[in-house]
């Protein structure tokens, strides 16, 4: 039995140790996900939500700025398919849905200037993020009355990460982020 062991331990030691590393350059290449949920709300209560046809551009002017080409479709096609596979069904109006959800998308550019490199010149560098956010808030008619135009949010997702020169990639970068967010939040399913 002795003589068994040995062979198989060596097989496994061998195979194990040809595992490869994962490549730390690819660890950042992906959105940064968060999702948060108020733990009291039993989302198996909600069956029906509301999701507009754009996503909310925030700026720095004073009206609001909505995004509504292929790109914001594909986006919130891809939030309505993991709706959909949670159990929920969209409604296109906003007073029969339970529950409503809200994406909005911000870009800004970092700039960054330091120096020690090549004293006494500055560095001087620059990089694009992307930033979607999602929340869901409860469209109830809350009990007091007083409450009225405050909607609570009952789950939220922020996903962010670098956005490449590449717009096709950035498109999926973003896709990737929405499905990782309602992975990592199965406590949304209304299935029973």
């Amino acid at each position: 039995m002795k003589k068994l062991l040995f062979p198989l331990f060596m097989l496994a030691m061998i195979v194990t140790s040809c595992e490869k590393d994962p490549d730390m350059n690819k660890l950042d290449s992906d959105y940064s996900v968060y999702t948060d949920y108020d733990n009291s709300v039993h989302f198996n209560e909600f069956s029906t939500y509301y999701l507009p046809d754009s996503i909310l551009v925030p700026d720095n002017s004073l009206k609001a700025n909505y995004w509504k080409d292929e790109n914001a479709q594909n986006i919130i096609s891809a939030v309505a398919h993991e709706m959909e596979q949670k159990g929920y069904v969209r409604t296109e109006d906003k007073e029969k849905a339970n529950v409503g959800i809200q994406l909005s998308y911000a870009q800004q550019r970092i700039q960054m200037t330091t120096g020690g490199w090549y004293y006494p010149y500055p560095v001087t560098y620059s990089y694009d993020t992307g930033t979607l956010i999602m929340e869901m808030v409860d469209l109830r008619q809350p009990a007091d009355k007083s409450n009225q135009n405050k909607l609570p949010v009952i789950w939220h997702a922020y996903a962010s990460g670098l956005l490449y020169g590449n717009s096709h990639f950035n498109m999926q970068l973003t896709l990737n982020a929405v499905n990782q967010a309602f992975a990592q939040s199965p406590y949304l399913s209304n299935k029973q």
